[in-house]
């Protein structure tokens, strides 16, 4: 009984022995089962860590892309050779011209063995206060010959891009538009190569054959913003200029601001001038060197602009000369608001280069004046043969000076 009992214990240790060795077995196949999965996870992991940060540095390229676009680049940063680092991270974006004012920019980042393509479509906004050649808040008229048209002072000088056309009918870009709050009236053989929009419920009159966009109205009026004159002290009672002068940068105020004839003013920006009465006499030039800085005149009462005078920069960009004009000559005709029509030809008659903003007077563009920028006053006239060439790049300058670029669409690309 003793030996049964005995082989019989044998046999149950025995049969405990190969379970627990089965356990074991299965659970070291268990253990390796989960560490393969755990490794496999943490290499998953790792993977999508790394997508995540290229991804980020992708982001980071579009954003650095933009601020060179907005600076005056081209967008495109580094390249896939020679990528820009950020970090533990790189990057590079190519920039292409996509018409419309719009850019593709293919950014790539690359983090450790991962890398990650997005395409971003970009487009500058208006947001500039300037969005029409003329606007006039209460109405607009047209003379006979009178023209607007566009171009863009990015891209060269407005001769460079006045190809379409002949004579009198050449013009460059079709941005042109006029606009009004009120009524629009054009006399015949005007050329508007833009939109001419009247206010809500009003029209366009007369001859609209040479007028090349809409004439749709405007959803809604457009509300003017009161001039804010900045306080500076009074430098002097008058600012005569004689000899050709140079005016250093800084602040000013003279109760009477006057080029004469045939004489050359040169302004380093940035510069302020505050001024009761400005008058350029005949052949007079204001020249604006806005290398560091651009200049803004606020004129109180009297603006007077005589014959062959000139404005502009150095560079000819309208952004760079502002004028704005609190002169009222419909509540006051004493008050002059002249753009002077004695000129001799086209070619030789007066140019300026910047932006008016006149929102209490009515501002008549007489006879061959010529103003590269844009104009917005409480009424315009404009006379026969005159000529307004917006610059487009107004519409997109904020408040800062600065284009403003929304993204219209992204897209994830496969890796170069």
């Amino acid at each position: 009984m003793k030996r049964f009992q005995t082989r019989a214990a044998g046999r149950r240790a025995g049969s405990t022995l190969v379970v627990v060795s089965l356990l074991m077995a299965a659970v070291a196949m268990l253990s390796l089962t989960f560490l393969t999965m755990l490794r496999g996870t943490q290499n998953e992991s790792n993977g999508s860590r790394e997508s995540i940060a290229a991804l980020y540095a992708c982001e980071a390229g579009v954003t650095l892309a933009i601020d060179e676009l907005r600076a005056g680049g081209d967008g495109t940063l580094g390249s896939k050779q020679t990528p820009q680092v950020i970090g533990d991270q790189a990057f590079w974006v190519t920039a292409s011209d996509i018409g419309s004012g719009r850019t593709s920019l293919m950014a790539y980042g690359r983090d450790d063995r991962s890398e990650v393509g997005v395409e971003v479509v970009v487009q500058q906004t208006p947001q500039g206060f300037f969005r029409w050649a003329a606007f006039g808040e209460e109405n607009l008229h047209m003379d006979s010959n009178a023209r607007t048209d566009s171009y863009d002072s990015t891209l060269g000088d407005y001769t460079s891009q006045a190809v379409n056309g002949s004579g009198s009918n050449q013009y460059a870009n079709t941005e042109g538009d006029v606009g009004s709050n009120g009524g629009i009236s054009m006399d015949s053989n005007i050329g508007v190569y833009g939109d001419a929009s009247p206010g809500p419920s009003e029209s366009v009159t007369g001859d609209l054959a040479n007028i090349t966009g809409s004439t749709t109205p405007m959803a809604a009026p457009i509300e003017l913003p009161d001039i804010v004159v900045p306080s500076i002290p009074l430098t002097a009672a008058s600012y005569t200029v004689s000899a050709a002068t140079t005016l250093t940068s800084g602040s000013y105020n003279w109760t009477n601001f006057t080029v004469n004839n045939s004489k050359t003013l040169t302004i380093n920006g940035p510069a302020t001038i505050v001024v009761t009465n400005f008058t350029l006499k005949a052949g007079a030039s204001l020249i604006v060197n806005a290398a560091s800085g651009p200049v803004e005149f606020f004129v109180l009462d009297d603006f007077k602009l005589n014959s062959n005078t000139t404005i502009q920069s150095g560079s000819q960009d309208p952004s760079h000369i502002a004028f704005n004009l609190l002169s009222d000559n419909i509540l006051d005709p004493g008050i002059d608001v002249t753009f002077d029509d004695d000129l001799v030809d086209f070619d030789s008659g007066s140019k300026l280069y910047g932006t008016i903003f006149a929102p209490s007077a009515a501002v008549t563009i007489d006879s061959n004046f010529e103003l590269f920028g844009a104009m917005v006053a409480r009424r315009v006239d404009l006379n026969s043969n005159c000529r307004i060439h917006y610059d487009e790049r107004l519409a997109t300058l904020s408040e800062g000076g600065d284009p403003v670029y929304e993204t219209l669409c992204w897209r994830l690309v496969a890796r170069p």
